[in-house]
Formats: structure tokens, C-alpha cells, sequence
């Protein structure tokens, strides 16, 4: 990796993110490799980061009897937390003041009001200004806060990966991998998601304070009319909010059941494929989906209603604002958008940005409990060390066991219900279960200590590894490349970043662009439903195909996979498919549509604004897609960069006897720091590049607004209502395409989930195995899943009464290019014949 240019930049250069322009450029123009990642500041590794976490949570539990994971938290990471809180409040103030200046630019043009025409062209420059310290103000204090989120989850997962090489077999034995693994990746996601929202816990009621104040001056008691009708919203909102969490609820039980059973697929799925347990595995993790999904649907109908019920809300705030003002005193033209702009604000404040917050500190403190309750569950106890003696001493013990139960209590896995045990502190330990760290014979072999070639020599020795060394050479010499995989149309072996394109893909992209007809030509509050199906529709589909394609792929295919990354296919991208992505296309469409429209009306009422609007859209277009040039891949090397993290723990849980016994914990601490601090080389320049874009954009976007202002004054007319309805139209293009952009983005990298699932659908099927695809029972039953009944049981005429194996020049190999392991074997095992294998580590 390289050095990162954040060490030596200047500070204009971090205020405009100016510094990651190399990674940008250089992703433009070619295909970003690891190496050209930079290197993390010291203060985002994952030493420091879970050393600090560590010592607060150690004092937490010295220091009271109920201990709070949140206290340990906020005394690491408080008071950065609250500085980039104010800095957004700061920026949010700004929205309230602008529609201030837009009511006196407005008022300027009264025919009664020549004194204020005269100082126009300075109340835009006010308003230019402002929109310029907004963005000022916003950018850093986002990135600060996603910054902030990413290192409390790097700490805490560290800290999770300390108390598991910590915790007793006891506990162990009641926790299944893909209950951890959704514990690492489903609940601390939610730091790196929504920290940036959980400061609208409490500016949201400030705004909505200072704005009301604001309103009352222009309408008095009548703003509460539309202030009212808000909180209706919001009520409604919470009343779905509260029915979504209990689906959620629900839905969390059955995703983990479904995880467990699919871990174990794919931890035993030689087992699985040895006794043609394909069908009844597809079965019953289908039936769990099918329970699943029917909680997925009813919580993303929730969802998009209250997603609708923001956009249903605009004209309603300010009819019912306006109106009996208007009735009772009349109105001019100046209050009426001025009021319009105050109501943008306040909706976003109350329908929007409130309720995120609430869910926000929902989510993040349900999984802080979480993790807590894990981190407080008890540890295995080490055996009491006596260096005067080398035998293992026990005394009065009294248990029940079998013979593997004494030998996990001799290392210290069980504890004996009375007496004591002790040694040396010395364990020579073998498991019975065959268990290999990823990573080379040698770092197999030496296994984290100092080393010692005459060691080393001899255990490659006793082992017979010689054999297997020279078999490698002359592989890596003269071996030939893995073919293509039929059916990919990938191009060269390094193909992690190639974009899928097959006709399985290509219909589903077909099936995800019918859903969006199907939502543009709905009218009506109901017009996203078709969507939102359609798309569940598609991921529950993508599931069956993926999970179909796994249980048939030959065993060369899935022995090129890490266990993880099979595993965080089926959690993390599914878990995007079914939340987030039917949500985010829809908000796209909806607000890509009311930025189509204010740009028409406002070009339509002044024609020299199109002439603006022109080169602005060229110039995003544009920046866009340099930008996704390199994000695409930046994004693609942070989901590679993940799947270690999770493969690292799978290996450590499967191991966890052999390096507790040998006493290696610390060394796989640093193992699992190191692949934590690559995924955060990653991520944290994504996010670095993610901000640079945004903040381009806004840029370009405060220059269109700035020519729209200047443009609207210099040329209208006597007129209030012409220049109102441009410039209150500019200001929520401002706001609301700033939002749909993000919302682009954020589909385009939602969509790397979808074609890494897609990678898994198209891998090569077993030959001679059906492709047929087993569709769940509609009753749900998991009790009739392991049932078979075999038609040939039932005609005596054709069914034998003995079995028998012929076996006749067989000749295999463990991948299509590789040499054979077996040569010509021919045998014979007749009726009733006891057969032994014989085995050894280099044949």
C-alpha cells in the first residue's frame, strides 16, 4: 500500500477533499489494484482503536455492577461526536435564514416597495453566501461523523474477537457462526450507516422551534395549521414505525435460522454432497426464506408508506398553512413563498429527518445491548500452572465425562464440577477434526512463533511434505491456468472486477426495469407499490438461484471459495436486496422526477435559466461518471477486502481448541487487526471519494443557483410572483437534487450486491446433477422436508436384495487442470464385503 496524501495536506485540501484526487484520476484511467490503496492514519487502526475501547470497557466492569457498553463509548468518542453535531446544526440553521432573504429579494419587487429594488442584487449575494457556508459547514461535519462510526465498529469488532477466543465451550456450543457473523455485519453496519442522523434527535425539535417562530411573523396563529398536520404525519409515521419494528422482530429470528442451517451447508457441504442431501437442504432452507419473506414484504409496504407519506405532505403543510391566513386577512405574494420555503424545511425536519434519527438511536442502541450482553458472557478459566512437576495433576475431581470431554477438561474447555487440575502449562495438542489456517504450509507449520530453519526442516520431514513441496514446484512451472467458466462471458483470469453480463442476468434486468414501468405508469399514493413487490419478487428469486447454484457446484469450484465469503452472500447482500434497495430506487425515481419538474417550470417562466441548466447537467453527467469509475472498483475492493474478516473468524471458531491449547491468541488478534485494517484502507477512501463528489456536485449546484438568482433579478420585470416561483423552485432543486444524487449513488452501489450474487448463480453445475430448482412447500412444513419415498421399494420384481460396486479405470482430479490423485483404479466390492481406506497426507 502506499502513503496516504492525508498526511501531508494542507488544510484547504482536507476542508475540499482535494487530496484524493490521485486515487480518482488513477481509477479513471485504469484498474485500481491493492496495492494502490493507501495506507490508514494510525489513529483509524485497529490496534489503537480497540486498545482505546478496551481499557474503557475493562474500567466499565471494574468500576460498577452494571456495566453499560454506551459509557465506554462515550468516553472515547464523545466530544468529536458533539463538535461535528454543532458544525451540522450550524450548516442546518442556514436553511432556516435563507427563505428570509428570499422574502425580501420578492418584497423588492412590489411596485410599492422602490427602496428595497435598489439593494436586490445585495440580498442575492446574502443568499449566494449562505448556501456557500452551508456546504461548508455540512460536508465536513458528515464526513466526521461517518468517520466516527467507522472507528467505533472497528473497535468493537475487535473487541468481539477477543471475547470469542475467550469464551467457554459452554457458551460456545449455544452459538452457531452465523449468529456471530450477523452480529459483526448486520448490527455494527449500523454505525457506518446512520451515525451522521443521530444528531437530528435534537435539531430537528431546534429547527422546528426557530422555524415556527419564523412562520408565526408571517402568519401568526395559522402556521400551527400545517405545523399540526405535520405532527399527524409524524404520528402516523411512528404508528408504522412501531408496526415495522415488530416485523423486523420477527423477521431477525428467521433470518438467523436461516443463516445457521446455511453456515452449516457450507461448513459440511462435502458431507452434504456425499449423501445427496442437495434437495433436502435446498427444501428446508427455502421453506425458511419463503416464512422470511412474507415478514420481509409486510415491513417494506410499511416502509414505503411512510416513505410516501414525506413527498404526500408538501402541498397539504402549506394549503393549510396559507389558507386561513388568507381567508381571514388576506395574503400577498411574498408571504405565500416565503411561507413555501419555511414548510420545505420543516417537513424535511418532522416527516424526515426526526423519524431517521429515532430509528437511528433505535438501531444503534439495540445492537450496543447486544453486543454488551455478548461481551459479558463467560469466559473458559485457564488451568492452574504448577512448574514443579510435568504431569497433569488431578485432584478430588469429580465429573461426568467421555473420553473427548476429560481432554477438553485437561485443556481447560470444561470445567470439573469439583477438584482441581493442574500442569505445567505446557500442551502438545492434536485434534481429531482435520483444521488448517489460511495461509501457506509454512505459516501452517510455525503457526505465529519466531523461525527456526532446522524446526522447520524437520517437521516438513516427519510430516513427508517433501513430496507434496516438489508436486507444487512443478505445478507452479508447468501447470496449466484453470479454465474459463462456462457460461461467463468474463475476460482474463483476473476477473474479481469483470462485470457479469449472461442471459441469466440479462433477464433479471429485464424483470428489475418492468418493476420501474410498472411504478411510473401507477398513479396514485399506491404508485411505488409495484415496485417495491417486484424488486422483493427479484431477490427472493436471486436467493433460490444462488442457494440452487451453490449445492450443485462441483467441489473444484467451492474449494477456490472462502467459507465467508459464500456466507456474506447470504447475509449481508441478500439483507441489501431486500431492504435497501427496493426503498432506494423508488426515493431515486420520486425525487429524479420533482427535479425534472421544477427545472422545466423555472426554464419555461425564464429562458435564460435553461441556458444555465444546460451546462450544469452536462457537468454532472460528466463527474459523475468519472467519479464512478473509481468508486466501482474502490466499493468492489471493500466487499473483497470484508470477506477475511469473516473468514478469519470462521477459521479461528473452527480451530479455537488448537490455539487456545498452544496458547495463540495474541497472534491471531494481529491476524484478524490486519484484515480489519485493510478493509478500512478501503473503506474510509471510499468514503473520502464519496465526499469529494457530493461536495463537487453541491458546488456546481450553488454555481447554477447563483446564475438563477442573478439572472431572475437582472431580467424580471415588475412582478413578485414570477421571480417567487423561480427562485423558491431553485432553492428546493438545491436541496432535493443534492438528494437524489445521493440517492443514485447509493443505488449504483447497491447494485454490487446484485451482481455478486449473480457471480454465484452463474458458476458451473456438477455433471450428471439436475438443474431443476426445488420450490419450498407451500405449507412451510420443515418435519417433511427430510422425507423421501423411494418408488422402487414398492416393485419386489425390480429392487435387489444386495448391493454391489464395480469400479473400472477411474481417474480423478481435484480441479479440470490438475494432475491425477487417482490413475486407473479398478475394483470390485461384492454383496455384504467390509472395505477399509487407507489414507495418507500426500496421496
Amino acid at each position: 500500500m502506499q502513503r496516504s496524501p492525508l498526511e501531508k495536506a494542507s488544510v484547504i485540501s482536507k476542508l475540499f477533499f482535494s487530496w484524493t484526487r490521485p486515487i480518482l484520476s488513477k481509477g479513471y484511467r485504469q484498474r485500481l489494484e491493492l496495492s494502490d490503496i493507501y495506507q490508514i492514519p494510525s489513529a483509524d487502526s485497529a490496534d489503537n482503536l480497540s486498545e482505546k475501547l478496551e481499557r474503557e470497557w475493562d474500567r466499565e466492569l471494574a468500576s460498577k455492577k452494571n456495566p453499560k457498553l454506551i459509557n465506554a463509548l462515550r468516553r472515547c468518542f464523545f466530544w468529536r461526536f458533539m463538535f461535528y453535531g454543532i458544525l451540522l446544526y450550524l450548516g442546518e440553521v442556514t436553511k432556516a435564514v435563507q427563505p428570509l432573504l428570499l422574502g425580501r429579494i420578492i418584497a423588492s419587487y412590489d411596485p410599492d416597495n422602490k427602496v428595497e429594488r435598489s439593494i436586490a442584487i445585495y440580498l442575492g449575494v446574502g443568499l449566494c453566501l449562505l448556501f456557500i457556508v452551508r456546504t461548508l459547514l455540512l460536508h465536513p461535519a458528515i464526513f466526521g461523523l461517518h468517520h466516527i462510526g467507522m472507528q467505533m465498529r472497528i473497535a468493537m469488532f475487535s473487541l468481539i474477537y477477543k471475547k470469542i477466543l475467550k469464551l467457554s465451550s459452554r457458551v460456545l456450543d449455544k452459538i452457531s457462526i452465523g449468529q456471530l457473523v450477523s452480529l459483526l455485519s448486520n448490527n455494527l453496519n449500523k454505525f457506518d450507516e446512520g451515525l451522521a442522523l443521530a444528531h437530528f434527535v435534537w435539531i430537528a425539535p431546534l429547527q422546528v422551534m426557530l422555524l415556527m417562530g419564523l412562520i408565526w411573523e408571517l402568519l401568526q396563529a395559522s402556521a400551527f395549521c400545517g405545523l399540526g398536520f405535520l405532527i399527524v404525519i409524524a404520528l402516523f409515521q411512528a404508528g408504522l414505525g412501531r408496526m415495522m419494528m415488530k416485523y423486523r422482530d420477527q423477521r431477525a429470528g428467521k433470518i438467523n435460522e436461516r443463516l445457521v442451517i446455511t453456515s452449516e451447508m457450507i461448513e459440511n457441504i462435502q458431507s452434504v454432497k456425499a449423501y445427496c442431501w442437495e434437495e433436502a437442504m435446498e427444501k428446508m432452507i427455502e421453506n425458511l426464506r419463503q416464512t422470511e419473506l412474507k415478514l420481509t414484504r409486510k415491513a417494506a409496504y410499511v416502509r414505503y408508506f411512510n416513505s410516501s407519506a414525506f413527498f404526500f405532505s408538501g402541498f397539504f403543510v402549506v394549503f393549510l398553512s396559507v389558507l386561513p391566513y388568507a381567508l381571514i386577512k388576506g395574503i400577498i405574494l411574498r408571504k405565500i413563498f416565503t411561507t413555501i420555503s419555511f414548510c420545505i424545511v420543516l417537513r424535511m425536519a418532522v416527516t424526515r429527518q426526526f423519524p431517521w434519527a429515532v430509528q437511528t438511536w433505535y438501531d444503534s442502541l439495540g445492537a450496543i445491548n447486544k453486543i454488551q450482553d455478548f461481551l459479558q458472557k463467560q469466559e473458559y478459566k485457564t488451568l492452574e500452572y504448577n512448574l514443579t512437576t510435568t504431569e497433569v495433576v488431578m485432584e478430588n475431581v469429580t465429573a461426568f465425562w467421555e473420553e473427548t470431554s476429560l481432554l477438553m477438561m485437561i485443556m481447560g474447555e470444561l470445567e470439573p464440577s469439583e477438584g482441581k487440575i493442574k500442569h505445567s502449562g505446557r500442551i502438545s495438542f492434536c485434534s481429531q477434526f482435520s483444521w488448517i489456517m489460511p495461509g501457506t504450509i509454512k505459516e501452517n507449520i510455525i503457526f505465529g512463533i519466531s523461525y527456526d530453519e532446522y524446526r522447520y526442516r524437520s517437521v516438513i520431514k516427519a510430516c513427508q511434505l517433501e513430496e507434496v513441496a516438489v508436486f507444487l514446484v512443478l505445478l507452479s512451472l508447468f501447470g496449466k491456468a484453470p479454465p474459463y467458466n462456462k457460461g461467463n462471458n468474463t475476460i482474463g483470469p483476473n476477473n474479481s472486477y469483470a462485470v457479469i453480463i449472461t442471459s441469466t442476468s440479462a433477464y433479471y434486468v429485464f424483470y428489475i426495469y418492468v418493476g420501474v414501468a410498472d411504478t411510473l405508469l401507477a398513479l396514485g399514493f399506491i404508485r411505488g407499490l409495484p415496485l417495491v413487490h417486484t424488486l422483493i419478487t427479484v431477490s427472493k428469486i436471486l436467493h433460490h438461484k444462488m442457494l440452487h447454484s451453490v449445492l450443485r457446484a462441483p467441489m473444484s469450484t467451492l474449494n477456490a471459495l472462502k467459507a465467508g465469503g459464500i456466507l456474506n452472500r447470504f447475509s449481508k447482500d441478500i439483507a441489501i436486496l431486500d431492504d435497501l434497495l427496493p426503498l432506494t430506487i423508488f426515493d431515486f425515481i420520486q425525487l429524479l422526477l420533482i427535479v425534472i419538474g421544477a427545472v422545466v417550470v423555472v426554464s419555461v417562466l425564464q429562458p435564460y435559466i435553461f441556458l444555465a441548466t444546460v451546462p450544469v447537467i452536462v457537468s454532472f453527467i460528466i463527474l459523475r461518471a468519472y467519479f464512478l469509475h473509481t468508486s466501482q472498483q474502490l466499493k468492489q475492493l471493500e466487499s473483497e477486502g470484508r470477506s477475511p474478516i469473516f473468514t478469519h473468524l470462521v477459521t479461528s471458531l473452527k480451530g479455537l481448541w488448537t490455539l487456545r491449547a498452544f496458547g495463540r491468541q495474541p497472534y491471531f488478534e494481529t491476524l484478524f487487526h490486519k484484515a480489519l485494517n485493510l478493509h478500512t484502507a478501503n473503506w474510509f477512501l471510499y468514503l473520502s471519494t464519496l465526499r469529494w463528489f457530493q461536495m463537487r456536485i453541491e458546488m456546481i449546484f450553488v454555481i447554477f443557483f447563483i446564475a438563477v438568482t442573478f439572472i431572475s433579478i437582472l431580467t424580471t420585470g415588475e412582478g413578485e410572483g414570477q421571480i417567487g416561483i423561480i427562485l423558491t423552485l431553485a432553492m428546493n432543486i438545491m436541496g432535493t437534487l443534492q438528494w437524489a444524487v445521493n440517492s443514485s449513488i447509493d443505488v449504483d452501489s447497491l447494485m454490487r450486491s446484485v451482481s455478486r450474487v449473480f457471480k454465484f448463480i452463474d458458476m458451473p453445475t456438477e455433471e450428471g446433477k439436475s438443474t431443476k430448482s426445488i420450490k419450498p412447500s407451500k405449507d412451510c412444513q420443515l418435519s417433511k422436508v427430510m422425507i423421501f419415498e423411494n418408488p422402487h421399494v414398492k416393485k419386489d420384481d425390480i429392487w435387489p436384495s444386495g448391493g454391489q460396486m464395480t469400479v473400472k479405470d477411474l481417474t480423478a482430479r481435484y480441479i479440470d487442470s490438475g494432475n491425477a490423485i487417482l490413475e486407473n483404479i479398478s475394483f470390485s466390492i461384492s454383496p455384504g464385503q467390509r472395505v477399509r481406506f487407507k489414507h495418507c497426507l500426500h496421496c
